[in-house]
């Protein structure tokens, strides 16, 4: 089995390069592609390219094109220079994880050809279990409740429905319809099947997208509980994108993937971007009390 991981960072040299030398010494790993996704912090090139070695390669995109565009420039240049991989690791450089679990995931891909993609239990820095390490594919009236804090509030239920139990999460290996682009490991002939990562989204929904090509296929992906790795809380995210930005992103995604995966209508549309409006009048009151909060 030959194993390349794809670490797409932005502004964030400093956790990228712990990772990496935390993981360039697993032996079940062969090659990192570190994407800079045309940091503004100054030197964040240079400080990469000082851990650049045999099995470390540091590369910089023209452009800050989104995550699903930083690990298809990972995965290009692979292709470009003729080396071929079992298996991509798809991975945030804020996380920790070892070699063991690792190890594990790949086990289970290897023992079913319909598994395409796996991942082990995300935990947050605490080490606590976060709920959403995986979750089922969001639909149009699960994204409708999920569009306001009002809807939130009357309509809890339908949200969790949207996500897997705890009894769920004990089992061993779970089946599952989406899985945090946190971390994962994905067939390298499957994402040829399904085709690159879609790069028309810039933040939020890759997960989902993901999900919909790969149940497309009738391929499985298995949340590997007995084993796990910690999530440090996107901090490259929390760091660079203001609260505002992040909504706009996500709006954006939401209406995109609606649109070309879940085939909505215009009706559907309208509805959709009209919840949208909504949402940006709560955060009129909501942002302030937050920041209330936090003196």
């Amino acid at each position: 089995m030959r194993v390349a991981v794809i670490v797409v960072e932005f502004n964030d040299a400093e956790e990228t390069i712990r990772y990496v030398r935390e993981i360039q010494a697993y032996q079940n790993i062969q090659r990192i592609v570190v994407v800079d996704n045309h940091s503004t912090v100054l030197n964040t090139v240079s400080l990469l390219k000082e851990n650049q070695n045999e099995k470390v390669v540091v590369l910089q995109s023209d452009k800050n094109g989104g995550y699903n565009y930083g690990n298809n420039l990972g995965i290009k240049y692979l292709q470009e220079q003729k080396e071929e991989y079992d298996y991509f690791i798809i991975s945030n450089p804020d996380i920790k994880i070892e070699e063991k679990a690792i190890e594990r995931c790949l086990q289970v891909l290897e023992r079913d050809e319909k598994v395409a993609v796996v991942a082990p239990r995300m935990y947050d820095a605490n080490n606590q279990p976060i709920r959403r390490s995986s979750w089922k594919i969001r639909t149009f009236w699960r994204d409708v409740v999920h569009s306001t804090r009002l809807l939130e509030v009357f309509f809890y239920s339908q949200l969790r429905n949207g996500e897997y139990s705890q009894k769920e999460y004990s089992k061993g290996l779970l089946e599952v319809e989406a899985i945090s682009g946190a971390f994962f490991i994905i067939k390298r002939e499957v994402l040829e099947q399904i085709g690159e990562f879609d790069e028309n989204v810039f933040l939020f929904y890759e997960e989902d997208i993901l999900a919909q090509k790969l149940k497309e296929k009738g391929y499985k992906t298995i949340s590997v509980n007995d084993v796990k790795f910690i999530h440090y809380e996107s901090r490259t995210i929390g760091k660079t994108l203001s609260y505002y930005r992040k909504m706009r992103e996500l709006q954006k995604s939401k209406m995109y993937y609606h649109e070309k995966y879940n085939h909505i209508n215009k009706i559907q549309s309208f509805f959709l971007q009209m919840l949208n409006i909504c949402r940006k009048v709560e955060l009129l009151f909501e942002i302030p009390i937050r920041k209330i909060g936090k003196k």
